[in-house]
């Protein structure tokens, strides 16, 4: 299959977050498969650090409203991927990826010059696969254009829906008045980019299928989107994402002190977990206690205040908790406020490190995500991997993640509480804290470390998708 996907950004060139990495891992997976595939993305400054390593494509003119603005298209291979990057730096030659105010308008730019460079290069791909709003409006720019090729939307994070003034949808779009008024893009009065691609796609995806419920039954949250998703729900699908085991594998990975498996996770995650310690500047690094580790944005939806709330148990347990992200203002202060208090028994570091990332999920025993949304969340993933346990809240892709002992004590991965009661989370702190003394832990490590979420199992979900839908 010949398949086209769009997204705002895509490792290993940008990345901001977990898109990035669905983005890589499912397109080069998909090669391997025999599919060819292309990437558009925008061309940030970020990308363009060594701008000669990128061979120029094509260079056009697109037409916005009553102006022209020009464009050139570069492109990389990595993998078998082809990648085309949209060159504007009037739009993405800023130093942030989002979080402007003029989003919408970036990347209704960048909508119409990958609509336009498909028609121009006759891509003719079977399916075109575009991600979260950024390029919501592709398929139906093309379909308005009078190509109708079968195509996907992948809903990443339903939060973000890119709102336009109706008054600006033809000098922004290019697309006639009548598809708000007949109200396939109207979103609580506004054009939404999200809206369109729900409306006007094949087929809908979101990252795991108890998200996907999720987004059917709630018509309040994320401004009422649910009640727009639940109109598709005969077209709606969950898909959980997979993990790159090229970049996070215990028994290869160059960022910990001693790599292991699961045939030797107990002297290997034993020596991680003192270079760990060490790492974030405890003074008795080789004393008694399970270690809680977090890798997150420090935000409320994360459930860090969640995390706050139960550091007494920690510290009762004699455990430690640490933490690497960064976030919300508050929930920061919180922690550091945490640090000073309890020298140790908490470690933050404000940012991301990569290496201290990996060796949190190599050296801790528990990883911690008491989210109170998750779409599917990769880092309880990279733990179990790791064959650190994750202690998750039932939410979207947590819930179809992790096998909790609760529920079944012989296959289970980790421990998950109701999302509503958390007073749960209080209990699985002491439970698992119980568990650790009486070395309780080992069956649960094994089963962890031996899932499979590779992309290569994953993109086989998506190969029946597309196929039935060429079928239609």
């Amino acid at each position: 299959m010949k398949i086209v996907f769009a997204a705002g950004e895509s490792s290993p060139f940008v990345k901001t977050g977990g898109l990035a990495d669905v983005i890589w891992g499912l397109s080069k997976s998909l090669v391997k498969k025999g599919n060819e595939v292309s990437v558009f993305l925008p061309f940030y400054c970020q990308t363009k650090k060594v701008r000669d390593m990128y061979e120029w494509y094509d260079s056009f003119d697109v037409a916005q409203g009553g102006r022209m603005t020009h464009v050139n298209i570069l492109k990389d291979e990595r993998e078998g991927v082809q990648f085309y990057f949209v060159e504007c730096d009037q739009y993405f030659g800023r130093y942030e990826i989002y979080g402007y105010d003029d989003d919408a308008e970036r990347f209704a730019l960048f909508s119409l010059a990958v609509k336009k460079e498909i028609i121009g290069k006759k891509f003719n791909p079977d399916i075109v696969h575009v991600h979260d709003w950024h390029a919501g409006l592709i398929p139906l720019m093309l379909a308005d254009a009078g190509l109708k090729f079968r195509s996907v939307l992948t809903i990443h994070n339903p939060a973000f829906q890119g709102y336009i003034n109706p008054m600006s949808l033809g000098d922004l779009t290019n697309l006639p008045r009548v598809y708000y008024d007949n109200g396939l893009l109207r979103f609580n009065e506004m054009v939404s980019m999200l809206k369109g691609g729900i409306a006007t796609c094949d087929a809908v995806t979101t990252v795991s299928r108890t998200h996907a419920q999720e987004l059917v039954d709630d018509k309040v949250s994320f401004n009422g989107i649910g009640n727009v998703i639940a109109g598709r729900q005969s077209d709606l699908f969950g898909v959980v994402n997979g993990l790159d085991y090229d970049e996070f594998d215990p028994s290869v990975d160059t960022f910990i002190d001693r790599q292991f498996s699961s045939d030797n996770f107990k002297t290997g995650k034993k020596t991680n977990k003192v270079a760990l310690l060490n790492a974030m500047g405890f003074t008795h690094p080789k004393s008694v206690g399970p270690v809680f580790g977090v890798v997150t944005r420090l935000t409320s939806q994360k459930g860090i205040d969640r995390v706050l709330r139960v550091l007494p148990e920690i510290i009762r347990n004699k455990g430690k908790l640490v933490v690497l992200g960064q976030g919300e203002w508050d929930l920061e202060q919180g922690l550091e406020w945490a640090a000073r208090t309890y020298p140790e028994n908490v470690k933050i570091y404000i940012g991301y490190n990569n290496k201290l990332a990996h060796l949190i999920y190599a050296g801790s025993d528990f990883f911690l995500m008491p989210s109170k949304f998750e779409p599917c969340g990769l880092g309880q993933i990279i733990a179990m991997h790791y064959g650190t346990l994750p202690i998750v809240s039932k939410v979207g892709g947590l819930n179809d993640t992790v096998r909790s002992f609760y529920d079944n004590r012989e296959s289970a991965t980790g421990f998950s509480f109701d999302n509503w009661d958390e007073n749960c989370f209080d209990y699985s702190i002491d439970f698992v804290c119980e568990m650790y003394r009486k070395n309780e832990l080992g069956h649960l490590i094994e089963n962890a470390m031996e899932e499979d979420f590779s992309w290569d199992k994953q993109v086989e979900k998506y190969e029946e998708l597309y196929a039935a839908l060429l079928k239609r």
